[in-house]
């Protein structure tokens, strides 16, 4: 925990902020909080700061939070993923929200089986908490915003231009040129599942605009190729 992210229920109506369940254990038991001690904390979708430790019980700790600054800037990419098996989903939302990816859309392709669609992980608490982790790391409170998309045809015909808009749009694949940096450039960035999107998907996203970008001839976990394409093209 790199920041203690903070809701508006966290609040009391005299001041000090009070912080139990999870939150308070990794306070407790690995920021090794004591009274007086000040951390840095942030409020979900409002700002960052530091808060001091005022008293701590054996449920829960009061803390005073000073807001400081906003939170730090989006990078300009639209990330569009299908959707991964459930062990990789986790490691996809947290690689791409701690690298600061706003906006994601996860959609249905050939190749992703449909009982993706019925994991636990993508239950709304769960996706919640996925999310704070990855926050809670980057020490960003501004929140990414999830959309889902269960069809691929439609999805591209009825969704695809008013997401993309003006955007440079790229399509992770093998066989596309190697990726150089962007920086400043809005980006729509499409990736497939770990078995590559088909041929008909491919030309489907080329048709409308999408230029294939490649890291070369190894076959890499999505996770992995979604990390190292955005530190090409970001950072």
């Amino acid at each position: 925990m790199n920041m203690l992210l903070l809701d508006k229920e966290d609040f009391t109506s005299h001041g000090p902020v009070s912080v139990n369940g999870r939150r308070f254990t990794r306070l407790k038991d690995f920021i090794h909080i004591e009274v007086g001690k000040k951390i840095k904390a942030g409020v979900r979708n409002e700002s960052c700061g530091s808060a001091e430790v005022l008293e701590i019980m054996p449920d829960q700790v009061k803390l005073d939070y000073r807001p400081e600054s906003s939170p730090p800037p989006a990078p300009p990419l639209t990330l569009i993923i299908a959707l991964q098996r459930p062990q990789t989903f986790s490691k996809v939302i947290h690689s791409a929200v701690t690298l600061g990816i706003k906006q994601i859309h996860f959609i249905h392709t050939f190749k992703v089986e449909k009982s993706y669609w019925q994991s636990s992980r993508l239950r709304p608490e769960n996706l919640q908490e996925e999310i704070d982790l990855a926050l809670e790391q980057a020490a960003d409170p501004l929140e990414p915003q999830l959309f889902f998309h269960k069809r691929f045809k439609p999805f591209v015909e009825d969704e695809l231009e008013k997401i993309a808009g003006s955007s440079l749009r790229l399509l992770g694949d093998p066989s596309g040129t190697a990726p150089v940096p962007l920086h400043g450039t809005p980006i729509t960035l499409a990736l497939g599942p770990e078995g590559g999107f088909t041929e008909y998907e491919i030309n489907t996203l080329r048709e409308h605009s999408f230029k294939s970008i490649s890291l070369g001839t190894r076959i890499l976990r999505t996770e992995f190729a979604l990390a190292a394409l955005l530190g090409k093209l970001l950072f």
